[in-house]
């Protein structure tokens, strides 16, 4: 069904029976507290979708378009969100633990609020200016043990986000806006101010 725009019910029987939504278009359905767990989403159109409160365990959202949509308080735990588009992106109170992020583009997406604990966010695309036209929010997100290559934080609110055991690596946080003790229980910052 890869390019046919789905209805809801449609979506849900699909993955009721394959858990496969590859490629499928979604674009402005409301799935919001569904349980999707394990569903396979990748290069799926999902823009200005509702997930709001959904259950995503190890869903599967590689190279997926979910510009605009609202995963607030969504469950991502262990979701696979590899190059996928998050450009201005609601992930505010959702929970992320061992997400695995990597060529992300999360320009303009909120985080606020989110457990990002041990995740994966590997090279992420979120420094403002982007095309979202706001600047992407780590406000008071909790980044414990996450594992951050280099990507570049300039523009980025990171103001109250617990980086304990954060480690950094080659990550650019000059022009982030944060409270530089923050940085005390990362691991390692290969920036400084």
């Amino acid at each position: 069904m890869a390019g046919t725009s789905l209805t809801k019910g449609q979506a849900l029987s699909q993955y009721q029976e394959t858990q496969s939504l590859v490629g499928a278009d979604l674009v402005g359905i409301n799935l919001s507290g569904e349980n999707l767990s394990g569903a396979d989403f990748s290069r799926a159109n999902l823009s200005g979708t509702n997930l709001s409160g959904c259950t995503l365990h190890e869903a599967r959202f590689h190279e997926a378009d979910l510009g605009g949509a609202d995963l607030s308080g969504a469950h991502l735990d262990k979701a696979y969100l590899v190059a996928a588009n998050l450009l201005g992106a609601n992930l505010k109170g959702a929970s992320l633990v061992w997400a695995f992020l990597s060529g992300a583009n999360v320009g303009g997406a909120d985080f606020s609020d989110t457990n990002l604990t041990n995740a994966r966010l590997g090279v992420l695309q979120a420094s403002f200016p982007n095309e979202s036209g706001r600047a992407t929010s780590f406000k008071n997100a909790d980044l414990t043990d996450a594992l951050v290559n280099a990507t570049d934080f300039r523009g980025v609110d990171l103001r109250g986000a617990t980086l304990k055991g954060t480690y950094l690596y080659e990550a650019s946080i000059r022009g982030a806006i944060v409270d530089k003790t923050q940085f005390d229980e990362a691991i390692t910052m290969a920036e400084s101010y």
